[in-house]
């Protein structure tokens, strides 16, 4: 496990700051979308999926490995969905709940606090389950894709956005992810998808590459101001992991070598 998950107080370390950015009453969702949307592309990333996945108002979206809540927040306040948020890790789930709370999405988002492999809902509750730069830290990739297809609706769809191995061979170390391979469990791209189709999910989309990429920054080309997810300059990843530079950039270099590659797709549950 990365030092990140249990380090020093994250919480003290995020309001020290906004308060030093002059936040001290309020928050607005994009004040920390610098910091919440921790995966590649940020704020418009996320966005992308929810149009490809056509998250529509008043939907139920179980937002899988939520972190921070970045995307749960968006959905709910962008797509007006009702969002379960669930991560196995207290401080994110703690922060996520404050975030929450200052942001005035409390009605909409729900944390808990809970492991993918062993989720404690329901059958058929969700329209929508939600993954961001979740699987390639997963080991026991089939039976949280279980899990999923348990708890979606039938006809409901799984959206993801994830990292995957490329043909360039072994991954340079440290990622975002991992400090070494130890703890990364990157699946190729046809791996990953013969996964999904194995435990019942049908193929709606599924983009690759710079298709991915392309789409993204369509969307981020037609946003304005604070939608764009910059957030507050000093409110950022560096509050959670002080090497994220060095991380990102041996991430970048991983892709220009083709070791790590990008997909984004939706799926629907027979």
């Amino acid at each position: 496990m990365l030092a990140y998950y249990d380090g020093p107080d994250l919480i003290a370390a995020v309001f020290d700051t906004l308060r030093d950015e002059g936040r001290v009453g309020g928050l607005h969702p994009d004040d920390l979308a610098a910091l919440d949307e921790f995966h590649p592309l940020g704020r418009p990333a996320t966005l992308a999926l929810a149009e490809l996945a056509g998250v529509q108002p008043g939907e139920w979206v179980l937002d899988v490995g939520a972190g921070m809540g970045g995307p749960s927040r968006a959905l709910a306040r962008l797509y007006s969905a009702h969002v379960t948020a669930i991560d196995p890790t207290e401080r994110f789930c703690e922060l996520n709940r404050i975030f929450c709370n200052r942001t005035d999405l409390t009605a909409q988002v729900t944390v808990i606090k809970q492991d993918a492999r062993r989720l404690a809902l329901p059958e058929e509750t969700f329209d929508v389950a939600w993954t961001q730069a979740l699987w390639q830290g997963i080991e026991d990739k089939p039976l949280v894709a279980e899990q999923i297809q348990r708890v979606l609706r039938p006809g409901g769809r799984l959206a993801l956005f994830e990292v995957v191995a490329g043909p360039g061979g072994e991954l340079h170390y440290p990622v975002p992810w991992a400090d070494g391979p130890e703890q990364s469990y990157l699946l190729g791209s046809e791996e990953l998808r013969n996964l999904l189709h194995a435990v019942g999910f049908l193929e709606q989309t599924w983009r690759e590459g710079s298709e991915v990429v392309a789409g993204i920054q369509q969307v981020a080309a037609g946003l304005h101001g604070a939608q764009t997810g910059s957030g507050l300059p000093n409110v950022n990843l560096r509050l959670l992991m002080p090497d994220i530079d060095l991380r990102m950039a041996t991430f970048a270099r991983n892709v220009e070598e083709e070791r790590i590659g990008l997909v984004q797709a939706v799926l629907t549950r027979e």
